[in-house]
């Protein structure tokens, strides 16, 4: 019988650009003030982090710069400027 493993309840869950059954589960719990992220292959979690939300903001700052800096650029994500 096939192991099913459910999706986070409150979270999201990200896949791979590689498309070869790798993905990115993300879940906050509450209870302890912590975001994991988890990183998974098909159905096999292969290693987890746990962020404490008061870190949170540092990292969506770092994303919202990253995609800021791309815009300015003009170029999507993932594409060269000089493709």
């Amino acid at each position: 019988m096939e192991r099913v493993t459910p999706l986070p309840a409150h979270g999201t869950v990200f896949f791979d650009e590689r498309d070869d059954g790798r993905s990115m589960r993300l879940s906050y719990h509450a209870d302890s003030a912590v975001f994991v992220l988890s990183l998974w292959r098909f159905d096999v979690c292969l290693g987890t982090f746990r962020l404490a939300a008061d870190d949170a903001p540092e990292l969506v700052q770092q994303l919202v710069e990253s995609l800021a800096e791309q815009a300015t650029k003009n170029v999507a994500p993932g594409h060269s400027a000089t493709a």
